[in-house]
């Protein structure tokens, strides 16, 4: 699952770079809805869609995004 690392930061490094959220969501060409739901952590980009906004931001992936493994519990025979 892809997260933000931290949220506080992605949503003033949208402000600094002169964006609202929708604003920024129509740059980058994602769905307002979708990219409000990222930004305030609801929901977790597709890869696709994390890609769209480092490029937007002109950042890597993991100066913004996490990687974090669900955890699975396995039935004990």
């Amino acid at each position: 699952m892809i997260s933000l690392k931290m949220r506080d930061e992605f949503n003033q490094m949208i402000a600094k770079s002169g964006f609202s959220k929708r604003a920024f969501a129509r740059k980058c060409g994602l769905s307002e809805s979708t990219f409000i739901q990222i930004s305030n952590g609801k929901q977790s980009p597709r890869p696709n869609t994390a890609k769209k906004i480092c490029e937007g931001l002109h950042l890597k992936f993991d100066d913004i995004f996490v990687i974090e493994e669900k955890s699975s519990e396995k039935a004990v025979n």
